[in-house]
C-alpha cells in the first residue's frame, strides 16, 4: 500500500515498540525498516511513503549527505530527522542543507519533542528552535555539483592511497584547493583524520573496488654517490 509513514532504524529489537508508539501518535500505516543504500531505495520505491522518518545516526556521521543522495532518487520525498540525544546538536543544520524537511531533538525537552512530531504527522515542516537558531547563525553552504564533483575527484584519489601534495598534480589544481576540498569532505562526513575520511568512504560505498587503480607514482631519481659528485666537479 502507498502512502503512510516509513521508519528507518537500526534497533529492530525496538520495531514492535516504535510501530506501537508512532501510531499512538496517529501516524498512519506505519512501516519500519533497517535496509541502507540500495536496499533502502527498493523499500522506498516498494511502499511509496508519504513521510520518510529516520534517525539522525543511522548512517553514522554521513547521515546528512546519505540522505541527500537519497533525495537524488526521490526528490519529492518528505524527510524528516529524528535526534534522540546521539547526534551533536551544532551538525543538524546540514541535514536541512541536504534536503530534510524537518528536524527535531529531545534536546529541547519531551514537550517540544511531540509537539514537533504532530506538526510532521500533519504534513506541516517542522525544524526545533534550537536548530533554527543554528541555521539563522550559519553561513548556508552553495553546493554546487561542480565543486561536488572536484570533491569526489579528490576522495577516490585519497582511497586510492594518493598523498594529497600528489592529489594536486594530478587533477592541476593547488595544494592549498586540495587541503580546502578535504577539509570540505571531513565536514561532510563528521570525521576529523584524513584516514576516518577515507575509511567512511569505503564504508558507506561511495567509493567502490571499481575505483580504485593501480597509479604510477613519481619515483625520486637515486643519490648520487659522494665519489660521482666530486667526479663530476672534476670534469666542470
Amino acid at each position: 500500500m502507498s502512502g503512510g509513514t516509513l521508519l528507518v532504524s537500526r534497533a529492530e529489537k525496538l520495531f514492535p515498540y516504535l510501530k506501537q508508539r508512532l501510531e499512538a501518535m496517529n501516524f498512519q500505516n506505519v512501516n519500519i525498516t533497517a535496509e541502507e543504500k540500495d536496499s533502502l531505495n527498493i523499500v522506498i520505491n516498494d511502499l511509496k511513503p508519504r513521510l520518510l522518518l529516520v534517525g539522525s545516526c543511522f548512517y553514522e556521521a554521513a547521515t546528512p549527505y546519505m540522505l541527500g543522495q537519497l533525495l537524488l532518487c526521490f526528490p519529492r520525498l518528505n524527510i524528516a530527522v529524528i535526534n534522540m540525544q546521539r547526534y551533536p546538536i551544532y551538525r543538524a543544520p546540514w541535514f536541512i542543507w541536504y534536503g530534510a524537511k524537518s528536524y527535531v531533538t529531545v534536546h529541547e525537552g519531551l514537550e517540544d519533542f511531540y509537539s514537533g512530531m504532530d506538526e510532521i504527522r500533519k504534513g506541516h515542516t517542522y525544524i526545533s528552535p534550537t536548530v533554527n537558531r543554528l541555521l539563522e547563525a550559519s553561513e548556508w553552504p552553495e553546493i554546487k555539483r561542480k565543486a561536488e564533483k572536484r570533491q569526489m575527484e579528490v576522495l577516490i584519489l585519497l582511497c586510492n592511497g594518493i598523498l594529497p601534495s600528489e592529489v594536486g598534480e594530478r587533477l592541476h589544481i593547488s595544494k592549498r584547493t586540495v587541503e580546502w576540498h578535504i577539509e570540505e569532505l571531513k565536514k561532510v562526513f563528521g570525521v576529523e583524520k584524513r584516514e576516518e575520511l577515507v575509511s567512511m568512504a569505503f564504508y558507506l560505498e561511495i567509493v567502490s573496488k571499481d575505483d580504485l587503480c593501480f597509479f604510477c607514482r613519481k619515483e625520486k631519481p637515486p643519490a648520487l654517490p659522494k665519489w660521482a659528485l666530486i667526479k663530476s666537479a672534476a670534469k666542470q
